[in-house]
C-alpha cells in the first residue's frame, strides 16, 4: 500500500470517526440570539435553510470543494442551481453514496474526474436534509423537506 493510500485510508478514518461523535446540537450552530441550533427545535422552512447553509459552510464542509455562486473549484463542481437541475433524491444519494456517480470537469479536454473524490458525509440524516432544504431555496425552488422529516 502506497503512501497516498495509506493517507487517503487514515483521512476517511478520521472523517467516519468525527462524524460518530455524539451532539447535542447541530454541530454547534448557533441562532443569531447565540443559542444552540437543534433540528427538533426548527419550526420554520426558512430557519431549515438557514441551518442548511451553516452545514453547507460548516459541519459538512461542502463549502471546501463545492461553490454555489461561481466557477468550479479544482476540487469539485459548482452547486450554482443544482437544487433546480436535481432532484432530492439524487442529491441526497450523492451525499450518503458519493461514489455512486462520477463527476467530471468539463473545463479539461478531455473531460477528467475531480482531483479529489467527494469523501463520505459525517452529517445525520436530518442534517442531510437541512442541506438539501438549502440547496433547493439558493437554487430558487420550493423546498420539498417538510419539517416532518426532521422528528
Amino acid at each position: 500500500m502506497g503512501i497516498k493510500s495509506v493517507f487517503s485510508t487514515m483521512f476517511i478514518f478520521g472523517f467516519f470517526v468525527i462524524g460518530l461523535s455524539p451532539t447535542p446540537n447541530v454541530g454547534g450552530l448557533a441562532w443569531a440570539d447565540g443559542s444552540d441550533v437543534s433540528l427538533t427545535e426548527v419550526s420554520t422552512l426558512d430557519q431549515l435553510t438557514q441551518v442548511g447553509q451553516q452545514l453547507f459552510e460548516g459541519k459538512g464542509q461542502c463549502a471546501q470543494c463545492h461553490t454555489l455562486k461561481g466557477a468550479s473549484s479544482a476540487k469539485g463542481p459548482s452547486l450554482d442551481g443544482i437544487g433546480a437541475k436535481l432532484k432530492r433524491e439524487f442529491i441526497y444519494e450523492s451525499l450518503v453514496k458519493p461514489d455512486a456517480y462520477v463527476y467530471l470537469d468539463f473545463s479539461k479536454t478531455p473531460p477528467a474526474p475531480y482531483v479529489d473524490p467527494m469523501p463520505a458525509t459525517s452529517l445525520t440524516e436530518a442534517e442531510i436534509l437541512a442541506v438539501i432544504a438549502y440547496l433547493q431555496q439558493s437554487s430558487g425552488q420550493v423546498v420539498s423537506i417538510s419539517l416532518s422529516e426532521l422528528k
